[in-house]
């Protein structure tokens, strides 16, 4: 079977940026192997306008978006009628086509084809009008959080018919046996944290520094160092990334000089040696991952994880050496640091035992290429349960009454919240212990939505 890729962001054959870059190198080197001819188009970039191959798949950087983040669509009328005609040819050549991270509007140029599509994030503009505005033979997303997180989307939006999302986590490859374990944490005269994050606010640069200072106030024997990546000039595809220099001020107003350890960005396939050289991983932003393979990376490369409870790292409570703690709370994340320093080595283990199961990438790649190559067409139905019966949004979750929603970064204050709402995180609107005005503020801000069910038609 003929199969055509498109990318509104670039592909490199040497580097890798970001989780959703990294599944699509993989989909390109792995589906030759199921005996498809693939072929791969992507958004050229000032370094990267030639044909190269990945695996058995050749790969076309002409496409002529913008190539960066935010506003890929940012170019001149000449270069959209001339990625128009690219994407025409490539889809008349082709059985199957998928979009990879859809954000591609230009639904007439795909001669009429069934697309499947991938989405990887609900944050940015092309995803999101991707999802309420175009159609789709199949939605492929890597996490059950995302997949709810489009659905409830819909709902609200008041769409009747959907295509059906299928859920596909992100697999993580294995290079040594499951029981290998290092403990790297005993005796430590240095503690190294590590931030392997695009350098950009939202990942939360800023709290990890002062994570960092504050964990070196609580050891003062030994010497904490956060070592955290820069882009060099030509490498970053993503403008909205901090420069060198605003990340050594930021580090001079936290006094956090001696313990920021700034490196060039370093390339995934080198990645294995940065987690071996960490003692801890910290994602502390308030991003919303739609997945997050940071931290499963870090703990198959034997080093425990901390994460602030944002999006889909509240998938991972049963992993024991991956820790949550509210977002912007330093004082927990540093004694979650304290306690991974002390994890024992079954936890490692054992977490690796977890990921291997759940998070197979042979299981990755079969799952995306039975979606991909079906013939068979679905649709389904939304339909709303009771008019006085609410669910708790997916992109919301409770702790004690107070309810954090991962779109305003910001706690709801809801008494008897937390003793009211039901195990399957519904509850009746009419319930005399919650406060009638705070619920109608609560479904205004996205809270709560109403309770519906999806079936296949």
């Amino acid at each position: 079977m003929r199969i055509a890729i498109f990318s509104l962001a670039p592909l490199n054959d040497k580097s890798i940026m970001g989780g959703s870059q990294k599944i699509l190198h993989e989909l390109s080197a792995s589906l030759g192997d199921y005996g498809h001819e693939v072929k791969v188009w992507c958004s050229a970039s000032e370094n990267n306008q030639q044909k190269f191959t990945i695996g058995d798949s050749e790969v076309y950087p002409n496409l002529l978006f913008r190539g960066k983040f935010p506003s890929p669509y940012q170019v001149s009328p000449i270069n959209l009628i001339k990625t128009f005609k690219v994407i025409r040819e490539g889809s008349d050549w082709a059985d199957k086509i998928y979009l990879h991270a859809d954000g591609i509007y230009l639904r007439d140029s795909f001669s009429d084809k069934k697309i499947i599509r991938s989405f990887h994030d609900f944050i940015y503009d092309e995803s999101i009008i991707s999802a309420l505005s175009l159609n789709a033979q199949s939605t492929i997303v890597p996490s059950d959080y995302l997949k709810n997180c489009i659905e409830a989307t819909l709902v609200l939006s008041k769409k009747n018919i959907i295509e059906p999302i299928f859920t596909v986590p992100n697999g993580i490859s294995f290079d040594e046996k499951l029981s290998s374990m290092i403990n790297k944490n005993k005796n430590l005269r240095e503690v190294n944290l590590l931030f392997p994050h695009r350098p950009q606010i939202t990942k939360g640069i800023i709290e990890a520094i002062k994570i960092a200072v504050n964990l070196q106030s609580k050891i003062p024997k030994n010497k904490v160092n956060l070592m955290m990546p820069y882009f060099c000039e030509g490498v970053n595809n993503d403008d909205t990334s901090l420069s060198f220099d605003q990340i050594l001020n930021i580090a001079k107003n936290q006094k956090a000089e001696n313990i920021i350890k700034l490196h060039e960005w370093v390339p995934y396939q080198n990645m294995k040696r940065f987690y071996s050289l960490a003692n801890i991983t910290i994602c502390p932003g308030n991003f919303i991952e739609s997945f997050g393979l940071v931290p499963l990376e870090s703990v198959v490369n034997n080093t425990p994880a901390i994460c602030s409870s944002v999006g889909g790292f509240r998938n991972y409570t049963n992993i024991p050496a991956i820790k949550l703690f509210p977002y912007g709370d330093i004082d927990s994340a540093v004694d979650n640091i304290l306690d991974c320093l002390e994890i024992p080595s079954d936890d490692i283990i054992i977490s690796k035992e977890v990921i291997s199961d759940k998070y197979s990438y042979k299981n990755m790649i079969s799952g995306y290429e039975k979606i991909i190559t079906s013939d068979s067409v679905m649709r389904q139905k939304i339909s709303i349960r009771n008019n006085y019966n609410l669910r708790l949004a997916p992109w919301c979750y409770i702790e004690n009454d107070y309810i954090y929603n991962d779109y305003k970064s910001e706690k709801l204050f809801l008494k008897n919240i937390g003793s009211v709402i039901s195990n399957n995180k519904t509850l009746d609107a009419k319930s005399k212990e919650l406060d009638s005005d705070i619920i109608k503020k609560s479904i205004d801000l996205g809270y709560f939505i109403e309770d519906y069910k999806i079936e296949n038609i």
